[in-house]
């Protein structure tokens, strides 16, 4: 499926691509510092009893032994959910679970006052709150989605929630995070291939254009805020089954492992990864393969946006 997307897609960046954590993704085997803490955001999702992207990213660093773990989303009995299953794989984890709508600025604000004050210090936020619609005649055959920019419903919600959302995390938890300068000090928006998609045939316009607009602020933290230590990245979690993607059971596209993305997350954030600030990078992508293209990817300044002339 991937190999069918033209190459400025960057689909097959790495030869080699997973579906699944594995090998230097693998979560148990990137054991995090003693006293990393990681906050995400959207990890208590879920709908028809499908998690989101944010669980599994919470899973994944109960996995790799973080000392420290807040969890925040719109509903309290998802996010009880969340740390209840955390806490059983590992029962040493420190665990802040706190309701949060991040279009909302107070809200996000509080949240981060309450990490402040419980844990100190910040090492990795993951910004996996998200959000997109559904079909228009989503029960018949003829269903689809919204189409350009006549048809507009959801469209503010989802621009709140992708664009907004992540810009208000950003602001409340950049400071944190350049407090902590022995830490990694990561910001990592998860974003979507859809960001580089021109029509809206297979993901609405808002969701599109949203997830671009995201990737260029990721851009711009770090250029403007490099020089505070902060390392910003735009993951595309890979395409896997969860409550904003589920209409597409039917097909497919939807084949990778919802855990791709949180085991990607962990390996990216293990440690200090300047080289790849402020660029695109994608789950399904072979890290050690990347790895090995550091040079190249930081003389030629490759996996941001840019106008092709």
């Amino acid at each position: 499926m991937l190999a069918n997307f033209p190459p400025h897609f960057g689909a097959t960046f790495t030869k080699t691509l997973h579906s699944k954590p594995e090998g230097s993704t693998d979560p148990v085997t990137n054991r995090l510092p003693s006293n990393f803490v990681v906050v995400i955001t959207g990890a208590g999702k879920k709908l028809d009893d499908l998690p989101g992207q944010g669980y599994y990213t919470a899973i994944a660093y109960a996995k790799a032994g973080a000392h420290g773990i807040s969890i925040s989303s719109r509903t309290q009995s998802d996010l009880d959910k969340t740390k209840a299953d955390i806490l059983k794989i590992n029962p040493k984890v420190d665990v802040l679970s706190q309701v949060c709508d991040v279009t909302k600025d107070a809200d996000v604000r509080k949240l981060a006052a309450e990490v402040k004050s419980h844990f100190g210090r910040v090492d990795a936020v993951v910004s996996s709150a998200g959000h997109t619609t559904d079909y228009i005649d989503k029960d018949t055959e003829n269903r689809r989605f919204p189409r350009g920019a006549v048809e507009d419903e959801g469209f503010d919600h989802i621009v709140a929630v992708n664009l907004i959302g992540s810009h208000n995390i950003a602001k409340h938890f950049i400071p944190l995070l350049a407090q902590t300068k022995d830490g990694v000090q990561s910001f990592v928006n998860i974003t979507s291939m859809a960001s580089l998609l021109p029509t809206s045939q297979m993901t609405p316009l808002a969701f599109n254009i949203s997830k671009l607009a995201a990737n260029r602020m990721v851009e711009s933290m770090q250029a403007d805020h490099g020089d505070e230590g902060i390392l910003a990245f735009s993951l595309h979690p890979g395409s896997a089954l969860t409550p904003g993607s589920r209409l597409h059971s039917t097909t497919k596209v939807l084949s990778d492992d919802p855990a791709l993305c949180g085991g990607f997350c962990t390996w990216l954030t293990k440690e200090r990864r300047e080289w790849l600030s402020g660029r695109y990078v994608s789950s399904n992508w072979d890290v050690d393969e990347l790895a090995s293209m550091k040079d190249d990817i930081v003389e030629h300044d490759k996996l941001k946006m840019r106008m092709v002339v």
